[in-house]
């Protein structure tokens, strides 16, 4: 169950960035891979923005937001979750 919700938040995260990037790529010019947008999607999932593209994303695009900040939790927590429960199944149980 965890590494298939570490697997999920890591394929949430690198979805919703894509489309993140399109989206300024589509509203400043430039290519979706530019170093600024990556920047400015990682700008905007936190607290403080200061950039324009960080500050558009973060007004026009709130429920993706959310959701990346979501993954990035779970993909935080299910690494820790996973060593838990290896640890738990070889000491506590004595499956491993």
């Amino acid at each position: 169950m965890a590494i298939f919700a570490f697997a999920l938040a890591a394929q949430m995260r690198m979805i919703i960035s894509v489309a993140l990037r399109r989206a300024l790529a589509d509203k400043f010019g430039g290519l979706p891979t530019d170093a600024a947008y990556r920047l400015a999607v990682v700008e905007a999932a936190s607290p403080a923005q200061a950039s324009e593209a960080a500050i558009h994303l973060a007004k026009t695009y709130p429920n993706p937001l959310s959701h990346l900040r979501l993954a990035r939790r779970a993909s935080l927590i299910a690494p820790v979750l996973i060593l838990l429960i290896l640890i738990m199944g070889r000491f506590a149980l004595g499956v491993i």
